[in-house]
């Protein structure tokens, strides 16, 4: 497409009086919205700057103030004395026995009761 032909075809008009006015004012409006948006940006990054560092300052908090170790100083130096080390961990199977079963009172035998070895059943 020729822009040429398509402008030749168009009648030329006067401009209004006020337009020159009228579009200085609009890019003075435009020039003067921009350092509000640059202002909201640097607040944007402000505020996820300023929560990064508190979240850095609670883990370093965290890691060398609260030391909130599981292992006291006798276990820790029976553990480097190469002895075992009993861990003992509450366990619920209940919410796995009620989402696995689908009639209530089944019981389940997670040990094996005899002694003879059988490669059919799983435990």
């Amino acid at each position: 497409m020729n822009d040429a032909k398509t402008w030749a075809g168009l009648d030329r008009v006067a401009a209004p009086a006020d337009f020159e006015g009228r579009v200085l004012r609009e890019m003075d409006r435009r020039r003067r919205a921009v350092p509000q948006a640059g202002r909201a940006r640097r607040f944007k990054w402000a505020l996820s700057g300023s929560a990064a560092a508190v979240l850095a300052g609670l883990t370093v908090l965290n890691l060398f103030v609260f030391k909130s170790g599981s292992l006291s100083l006798k276990e820790t130096a029976s553990a480097a004395a190469g002895e075992a080390i009993q861990v003992m961990e509450n366990i619920s199977y209940h919410p796995e026995s009620l989402s696995a079963a689908s009639e209530p009172g089944t019981v389940y035998l997670l040990e094996q009761v005899s002694d003879a070895f059988n490669p059919t059943i799983r435990y």
